[in-house]
């Protein structure tokens, strides 16, 4: 006898289930751009090693992914990064946050900076003051990130392991007589942001000048890019900058809406 075929919304109920774990393979893939193992995807994935395995092997067979031979772990290709470009180019983080930034100023009154991360670099890429304090920050200005709010917020969103790595490159020094120059006091402070959601700049990037600063979070969780509300040291006093932190957590809110994110 003819095999009956099988129910329309059956079929479209699978068809969904399907894709809904291939963008969870690639969702773990995104957060984990130095690669992931099998046996850690799936977990992160929550599917059986037998289905992620097989996922990985399509997307693999389509040029998304590639296994690398030395290490045996996965990794996203370029290709996913071609597809998505035309978003990109129209959708840049600066394009979607600078409407939000501008008036996070206006409410504060302080000078607003969002970054990006080069290596153990920070990179400013906007700013803008809508008080009488001017600061000698500019846009195209580096940084390092262990001694600035703005570092130390994307780091907070890093694995330690990759912090170390930051640390280590950077040779840390005095800045200031408040820079933080050893890994312990660093990771205290990483410990601290990411216990209350934001980071401070206490002088130790510039000397009269208090931050605060929130990343910027991709869809894995971790951040590239950073942005933060700068004033003079007298006046952020700590109600001041617990304030001014619950603003800044509320315009990332709406940053993060306008990119199609969420929260964490």
């Amino acid at each position: 006898m003819p095999k009956h075929p099988e129910p329309l919304e059956n079929t479209t109920a699978a068809g969904v289930q399907s894709i809904a774990r291939i963008f969870e393979i690639i969702e773990v893939l995104a957060a984990h751009p130095a690669g992931v193992g099998l046996q850690q995807l799936a977990a992160e994935a929550g599917l059986a090693k037998s289905t992620a395995h097989r996922l990985l092997a399509s997307l693999i067979t389509l040029g998304y992914a590639r296994q690398d031979s030395t290490s045996g772990q996965y990794r996203l290709t370029l290709k996913m990064f071609e597809i998505s470009s035309g978003i990109v180019n129209s959708m840049d983080i600066m394009g979607v946050a600078k409407v939000h930034l501008e008036r996070l100023a206006q409410r504060t009154g302080d000078a607003v900076h969002l970054v990006i991360r080069d290596a153990q670099d920070i990179v400013y890429i906007y700013k803008t003051e809508s008080g009488p304090m001017r600061m000698s920050s500019r846009v195209g200005l580096r940084s390092p990130l262990y001694c600035t709010g703005v570092g130390k917020a994307i780091m907070a969103t890093l694995p330690n392991a990759e912090v170390e790595e930051i640390w280590r490159k950077s040779h840390p020094q005095k800045l200031t007589e408040h820079t933080v120059t050893d890994y312990e006091g660093l990771l205290a402070q990483l410990g601290e942001v990411r216990g209350g959601g934001y980071a401070v700049d206490d002088e130790e990037n510039e000397l009269g000048i208090r931050c605060v600063a929130v990343s910027i979070p991709g869809p894995g969780g971790r951040a590239d890019s950073a942005f933060s509300i700068s004033g003079l040291a007298p006046y952020m006093n700590p109600e001041r900058i617990r304030r001014i932190a619950a603003l800044a957590m509320e315009t990332r809110g709406d940053i993060l809406r306008d990119l199609g994110l969420k929260e964490l």
